[in-house]
């Protein structure tokens, strides 16, 4: 089951039923964001999100940052015990849906609009969780972006955050995305089965691409890449040591 990956992570949520029904939300959605870097660029996070699986460190890492922030009494005591469930919840789902219905090769603006409405709307949610509880999902997924909320390439005005619950989703998806605070993950978190010949650019100018084509056509790309991208993560950095010699 997917929701697996996430097994530590549910495991903070103190709400049962808050937690089931994070539980099988995650079982379903879209095959990519399992996969996929948190980036389709590169240039907005931190090494840990990109490449293969940089989206779901990401997510981990949000998560880790609400965790430790609602440790501190003076934050815990602001939530009661289903707000901070779903907080925890809602930051795990936000980003579930960022490459849009469709898998675009990149983030799609409406992504918090599209999780938000599929929190909220979807029928399969109605035995699990209660509207008001959902609501409260909802609407801290669609403001997660905070005061980037806008885009040339959409007319969509993403929500801002204006409620409590709704500033400190914003405020741990915002930490987990700087690119100078590092977050460390085991060996087993950053594990993959991808076979050099079969893994694919997650970011960047060649996205998509077969690493083993790049290399072929475009070594001084994956040149400079080793010599400036630093605390690359697995299985990329061990593919350009090999590649790059």
């Amino acid at each position: 089951m997917k929701n697996e990956l996430f097994k530590t992570e549910l495991e903070y949520i103190e709400n049962e039923k808050v937690r089931n029904f994070t539980k099988f939300a995650l079982d379903n959605l879209p095959d990519y964001f399992f996969t996929v870097a948190a980036s389709s660029t590169g240039k907005y996070h931190p090494s840990y999100a990109l490449g293969d699986g940089g989206l779901v460190r990401h997510t981990k890492a949000a998560v880790r940052f609400a965790k430790h922030m609602l440790s501190v009494e003076q934050n815990k005591a602001k939530f009661n015990e289903v707000e901070r469930s779903c907080i925890l919840c809602a930051i795990i789902l936000h980003d579930g849906w960022k490459h849009g219905e469709g898998k675009s090769n990149f983030t799609v603006h409406e992504h918090p609009q599209v999780c938000a409405d599929w929190v909220l709307t979807n029928n399969d949610f109605d035995v699990l969780l209660n509207k008001e509880e959902r609501e409260l999902i909802s609407s801290a997924i669609a403001s997660h972006m905070g005061e980037w909320n806008t885009t040339k390439r959409s007319k969509l005005v993403l929500h801002k955050p204006t409620t409590e619950i709704q500033e400190f989703v914003h405020i741990c998806d915002y930490l987990a995305s700087r690119k100078d605070i590092e977050v460390l993950f085991n060996e087993t978190e950053q594990k993959s089965e991808v076979k050099l010949e079969e893994y694919k650019f997650p970011f960047g100018k060649y996205n998509g691409q077969l690493i083993t084509d790049v290399a072929k056509n475009h070594m001084d790309y994956l040149q400079w890449m080793k010599g400036n991208m630093r605390n690359l993560q697995e299985p990329l950095k061990s593919f350009l040591d090999e590649l790059v010699k």
